[in-house]
């Protein structure tokens, strides 16, 4: 595998793979300049930790969940075959501004003819908030969404107005004490589905901090 080239600013970067299979792999704030309309696309939201202390990010307050490793996570999913859009996101910026930037990219996306089921929009702890609101705001059925680690047992109070649309794939951890989304999407008829599914990694809220295959394989698989 060769590293062909990286785009300040953007963090772009382009991975080509064996002479048999060539994958154009991005990472960055921004849309990729080339893209086919069956590329597969992640809007990576993270955790609120990265927006307090940046990126490998350490809370003090739990050590051994070690750094959260943002940058890593982003190269994780890439190699997975997406073009990933993640922006590192400000103190004392309100989550509309994020929204509003999603889904600005997501319309530009479907206007260029992508598909939007090749579309996930993807919310880690405090980043499944801006998730929640561009569903609501794109209203589309086809869009894929995964939220990790976000709920609280009244966590359902705060989103009741909202309408959410697409599919939407829960993820938690037996040892975390964030616990099941399930009083936030279901009964929702405006839902094209709704699944959760629950990790044993003895890892606590940490699990999301990397990019572990126990939850990165069932995000490329949600289909």
């Amino acid at each position: 595998m060769q590293l062909i080239l990286y785009y300040p600013m953007r963090l772009a970067l382009i991975l080509l793979l064996t002479s048999t299979e060539v994958v154009a792999q991005t990472v960055g704030i921004y849309l990729p300049d080339k893209f086919s309309r069956t590329d597969r696309f992640i809007f990576y939201q993270h955790g609120g930790v990265v927006t307090i202390l940046g990126n490998n990010a350490v809370n003090q307050s739990v050590p051994e969940w070690g750094p959260y490793e943002y940058l890593n996570i982003l190269d994780s999913l890439s190699k997975r075959g997406f073009h990933v859009i993640s922006e590192n996101r400000k103190p004392d910026i309100d989550d509309s501004v994020y929204v509003n930037r999603v889904v600005s990219q997501i319309d530009s996306l479907l206007r260029k003819n992508v598909k939007a089921e090749n579309i996930l929009v993807l919310g880690a702890s405090a980043g499944w908030n801006i998730t929640l609101h561009v569903s609501a705001r794109l209203q589309n059925k086809s869009i894929r969404y995964v939220v990790m680690g976000g709920c609280w047992p009244d966590t359902y109070k705060e989103y009741q107005h909202l309408t959410l649309y697409g599919h939407f794939l829960s993820i938690i951890e037996s040892t975390d004490p964030h616990g099941t989304c399930g009083s936030i999407f279901t009964g929702r008829k405006t839902l094209a589905t709704y699944k959760e599914i629950k990790l044993n990694t003895g890892r606590s809220h940490g699990f999301i901090y990397k990019g572990y295959r126990e939850w990165i394989d069932p995000v490329v698989d949600w289909r």
